[in-house]
């Protein structure tokens, strides 16, 4: 079973029969989280996260070699408990991601909604590829003539921004080693 917070391993050691490998590789200090597990802490957070990622394209930010942010649209899904992306095979950011795994993710607002009306979701933790026969993978929606690589996203912060009356922003803010959503 999973655990609520849990020190970063990889979290597609969540292999096809739901086992975790005995290995487990550390990144520092990080605390992240699987999609499942944050959205069994905080379910409104998720809720409203995935009103506003699913079937849509949102940004993600990952780091270039010389340690800009790259940001690119992506598409994601949520399968077999976690969240993931996908990227071209051919794509720079398949090496970016493994010399540097940190990612932020960011939904976009519709373009009629200049007062922030719909609200705002980001994410961020780390990437880990999942092979094409991962659960997760097989979870994922059409299909594409070229080649993809993908990515499970660990989530080391997940905030919600929504607009006050005044559009004043009000942020709601979950990390795992917090164990609960806070304002």
């Amino acid at each position: 079973m999973m655990q609520n917070s849990i020190p970063f391993h990889r979290i597609s050691a969540i292999s096809s029969s739901g086992q975790r490998p005995g290995r487990v590789r550390r990144y520092g200090t990080s605390v992240v989280a699987t999609w499942a597990e944050f959205a069994n802490a905080a379910p409104d957070l998720a809720a409203f996260a995935q009103a506003r990622m699913e079937g849509r394209i949102v940004y993600q930010a990952t780091l270039r070699r010389d340690g800009g942010p790259r940001v690119h649209p992506v598409s994601p899904w949520l399968g077999a408990g976690l969240l993931c992306v996908s990227f071209r095979d051919t794509s720079p950011k398949l090496r970016e991601v493994a010399r540097d795994a940190r990612y932020a993710l960011h939904t976009a607002q519709p373009w009629e909604d200049h007062a922030g009306e719909y609200g705002e979701f980001m994410v961020r933790g780390w990437l880990e590829q999942i092979p094409p026969s991962h659960p997760a993978v097989t979870a994922r929606p059409g299909q594409t003539p070229y080649g993809l690589v993908h990515y499970a996203c660990s989530i080391e912060e997940a905030v919600a921004t929504e607009y006050s009356d005044d559009e004043m922003p009000v942020y709601r803010r979950w990390k795992p080693s917090s164990g609960d959503a806070t304002g």
